[in-house]
């Protein structure tokens, strides 16, 4: 709803251009956001794992990713990879709401919301051109390297417009920050990796009339890999396997309807269809076994913003209903033999019709917004003819008063809810060597309730005629209920394959709270910034962490115009000591200790523009990035593992790379 973040009574956090054009995947251009942790992996493009709030990585759908409209699989079920199949170059903004957010997105927002917006024709286009052409070069000294082609038509007397892009990138052996094993009985700091990335877009536009407008894209990510079975947990090929062949595969086509009449308020219309696949296919290079998941997505979108007025007070009022269609399956072929996971195929059905107004009172002295979701699911699982069918209705208040020029005390109340999954509910036998499934057709669904308190404070002209003060802080606190999670059932039997019985179960409920503050001083000469975060996430009758630790986080940002064209840029992100409950487990007799101490990671950039907005022999807005990722070769990895742990983070990394417009 195009809403000042500074007066939004929740935390939303914003990824601009410039950060995404700084990373090579979407995932690591959120390791600074407040309340955002990243790492947990062996440098794989395949496998990243992060978290938002407590959940991510493994935790089934409690966090939304959302590409142009069309919702993303982390896993797809394979428990093997966590991905977002997207490209930071053509991601325009990426949006990133924390907390339980379910107007817009539907269920699973127990965590937040990650939204991702794409880039269009325009924005390849140079400033007073009808066409335009762009190319990327990017080398990594630790082994990746990357470049892609665009070109686009958007005059501004003509009705249509076209782009087409095109990328590759090739990521090999990544070198973690310090020695995490041994390979052939030598100390080991590089993973073995293998990943050739393919990307391609095609989008196109035309307008029926100046208010009228409707779009096709097609979006299509591809990435062929050599790796190990369980990329996030394994760190080498098995002598016994060998590597795994894999490819992992991303197709969405998305249709846009616009109206927005100039002299009616009451229309701005948005209305999205699209259709989607993704899919992971891999075997091993030296035994017989193949495996295939697969996620196919179609629907549609539709949404309405109007603007009005009663007396002297102004409402944006939101409207909007959408389904979505989602199949899953997956195929294990082990010497010939099909296994059967007992929870797939399987279909979700998913139709939400949900409202958001917001009022304006006293010259947006009182902004007050109310909203609800009303969501109706329903779940299939073929080969037990099993259908459950739910509903629910997720409320939001929000509220932002101000007390003073530029400041603003916020507050917020919100539900969020998710469905059980099909897994959940019917994973059955030995589906791993650890456990042995047992269904349980009775899960109720998990609920989040939170309440955020807090204030933001915005002055121009601080201490000089054109600077600016930003900050703000949000506390909150709230709790999950029914939160489900695998348990040990059975403890006296053993089942004929696996060590253990387990089944999803509704656990108790788990109490969460924490703040999260920014602050931004922006001047002629360039900008500095804080973030700091914390989370707490217990279970409410043990007191004990759920589902791990977390480290407070403290983030320092800053850039300097050095010269006229040059960008410099210092980011670092400091993990204080977490405070771990419980402090170590025993695992087959053996105890193990989570991580005990604080890590400080640091980074330099610098962007440089030899000729803005000038032709030459290399183009027009030529622009060199170089930089210096954990410049100090920090060794460093979440809390929530143990400190003997080979999950590490990634040693240091210099990067170089241009780009130009022509």
């Amino acid at each position: 709803m195009a809403t000042d973040l500074q007066t939004y009574p929740g935390s939303v956090s914003v990824v601009t251009e410039q950060q995404l054009e700084a990373a090579s995947t979407p995932i690591d251009a959120l390791s600074s956001v407040p309340g955002v942790s990243i790492g947990d992996d062996f440098g794989r493009g395949l496998g990243q794992s992060f978290h938002i709030r407590g959940f991510g990585y493994q935790s089934e759908n409690r966090i939304i990713i959302m590409q142009d409209g069309v919702r993303r699989s982390l896993s797809m079920f394979s428990n093997h990879i966590s991905s977002f199949r997207s490209d930071p170059d053509l991601l325009k903004r990426v949006e990133v709401v924390k907390g339980a957010s379910s107007i817009q997105y539907g269920g699973g927002a127990i965590g937040g919301v990650v939204d991702m917006g794409m880039k269009t024709a325009e924005d390849f286009v140079p400033e007073g051109k009808d066409r335009g052409f762009a190319a990327k070069l990017r080398y990594e000294h630790n082994n990746y390297r990357e470049g892609y082609l665009a070109g686009a038509f958007a005059p501004k007397d003509q009705p249509f417009e076209f782009m087409a892009y095109g990328k590759k990138g090739r990521r090999g052996d990544q070198e973690m920050s310090r020695v995490w094993g041994h390979i052939n009985g030598q100390p080991a700091r590089k993973v073995p990796t293998d990943e050739d990335t393919t990307v391609a877009y095609l989008q196109g536009g035309f307008k029926i009339t100046p208010e009228q407008k409707i779009s096709l894209s097609y979006f299509d990510y591809g990435m062929d890999v050599a790796t190990v079975w369980q990329n996030l947990w394994h760190s080498n090929y098995s002598e016994r396997t060998g590597p795994v062949i894999g490819k992992l595969k991303q197709q969405d086509w998305v249709a846009k309807y616009t109206f927005k009449p100039i002299a009616n308020p009451w229309v701005d219309l948005t209305a999205t269809a699209f259709h989607s696949k993704g899919s992971y296919d891999r075997h091993y290079e030296l035994l017989p076994i193949q495996y295939e998941n697969e996620d196919k997505r179609y629907g549609f979108r539709v949404k309405n913003l109007s603007h009005f007025e009663t007396g002297r007070i102004q409402h944006r009022l939101l409207l909007g209903v959408d389904y979505e269609k989602r199949n899953e399956d997956a195929m294990m072929l082990n010497d010939g033999e099909l296994s059967d996971f007992g929870s797939m195929p399987n279909t979700y059905n998913d139709t939400g019709v949900y409202g958001h107004i917001e009022s304006s009172f006293l010259n947006g002295g009182v902004i007050l917004q109310l909203g609800g979701r009303y969501d109706r699911f329903e779940r299939k699982v073929a080969k037990h003819q099993y259908s459950a069918k739910k509903s629910h209705f997720s409320p939001r208040v929000g509220v932002s008063v101000r007390v003073a020029d530029g400041f603003y005390l916020l507050g917020n109340w919100a539900e969020a809810f998710r469905a059980p999954t099909p897994h959940e509910t019917h994973s059955n036998g030995p589906l791993n060597p650890h456990y042995w499934y047992l269904p349980n057709y009775e899960l109720k669904p998990e609920t989040a309730r939170e309440t955020e308190i807090g204030f933001s404070w915005t002055k121009n002209g601080l201490w000089a005629a054109n600077d600016s003060l930003e900050t703000k802080l949000m506390l909150f606190s709230g709790r999950v209920k029914n939160l489900i999670s695998l348990e040990l059932v059975r403890p006296n039997e053993k089942p004929p394959e696996s060590e253990s019985y387990a089944m999803y179960l509704n656990t108790d409920s788990v109490k969460r709270h924490g703040l999260e503050w920014t602050g931004t001083y922006q001047q002629a000469w360039g900008n500095v910034g804080l973030g700091y975060s914390r989370i707490r996430q217990t279970d409410r009758a043990t007191g004990r962490n759920v589902p791990g630790a977390f480290a407070d986080k403290l983030n320092l940002h800053g850039h300097w115009q050095a010269a006229p064209g040059l960008l410099l840029g210092l980011n670092v992100n400091h993990w204080f000591k977490p405070k771990q409950n419980p402090e170590s487990f025993v695992s087959q007799g053996r105890r193990y200790w989570y991580v005990r101490k604080a890590f400080t990671v640091v980074d330099l950039d610098a962007r440089w523009q030899p000729r803005p907005w000038a032709s030459g022999p290399f183009g027009r807005d030529m622009e060199v990035t170089f930089g210096i990722k954990n410049v100090f070769d920090a060794s460093y990895m979440n809390a929530f593992v143990a400190e003997t742990s080979q999950r590490v983070g990634k040693g240091r990394n210099i990067y170089v790379g241009l780009s130009t417009r022509f």
